[in-house]
């Protein structure tokens, strides 16, 4: 995630109320400002939790992943060997000329 960054973070006195004294409104002001800050912080912390949230389903989902891929894989893996298999037969010469000119009866004296 983005590192959350403004004006008001970076200098937060610059926009309290300027009024002089010890007023009550002075102190309103004060604690409207603190307020506003610890909510502030309270949704940057927040945001911080989700990021990390995010990161850890990020790996979990991206292990299960792989974890299913390679079961997959594994699984097709026979069926590869014997297409890859079939298509070496049918592309060798000598068999098919040999099933052209009839010298073998069937597909069943062709298999090693």
């Amino acid at each position: 995630m983005k590192n959350l960054s403004n004006s008001y973070q970076e200098n937060p006195q610059e926009y309290l109320l300027e009024i002089e004294g010890d007023s009550s409104v002075s102190a309103l002001s004060q604690g409207i400002y603190y307020q506003v800050e610890d909510w502030v912080a309270l949704e940057l912390t927040a945001e911080q939790m989700l990021s990390n949230e995010v990161g850890t389903l990020t790996t979990y989902v991206a292990g299960d992943a792989k974890q299913m891929w390679e079961a997959i894989k594994d699984s097709l893996l026979p069926y590869e060997l014997a297409a890859g298999q079939f298509l070496l037969r049918a592309a060798d010469p000598t068999q098919v000329e040999w099933l052209q000119g009839h010298w073998w009866n069937g597909q069943e004296e062709l298999q090693h």
